[in-house]
């Protein structure tokens, strides 16, 4: 299977499927993290533009599984609470050093593209 299938697919799943499929991939590609055992850069995993319009869940899912508060990520890149909130429910529209800011202290290297 090629990547214009799996983009294909994937850009034809409902909503709810979507999360699904990212949190069941998250869940497989991210290892536990207990006392003592930190996350190299390698483990994180790797978004795409395949994967972005799925950013919404795997910005939350990864506030989760670090245990960090809106309110802690926020005070840490530097923007309000309510500036936080809608860049995690609408990340396309953020700001990209908001964006940058956030996926870096959450450990994903991120690159744009023209």
């Amino acid at each position: 299977m090629n990547l214009d299938k799996i983009k294909s697919l994937l850009e034809n799943l409902s909503e709810s499927d979507k999360q699904k499929v990212v949190e069941e991939w998250a869940l497989r590609t991210q290892p536990l993290v207990g006392a003592g055992n930190a996350l190299e850069p390698y483990d994180m995993p790797i978004l795409s533009s395949l994967e972005f319009s799925l950013l919404p869940q795997l910005l939350t899912s990864e506030l989760k599984r670090q245990n960090i508060t809106y309110e802690e990520m926020a005070f840490q890149i530097g923007v309000s609470i309510s500036t936080f909130k809608r860049l995690i429910a609408n990340p396309y529209s953020a700001k990209a050093i908001n964006l940058h800011a956030l996926l870096k202290e959450l450990g994903i290297k991120v690159w744009l593209e023209k």
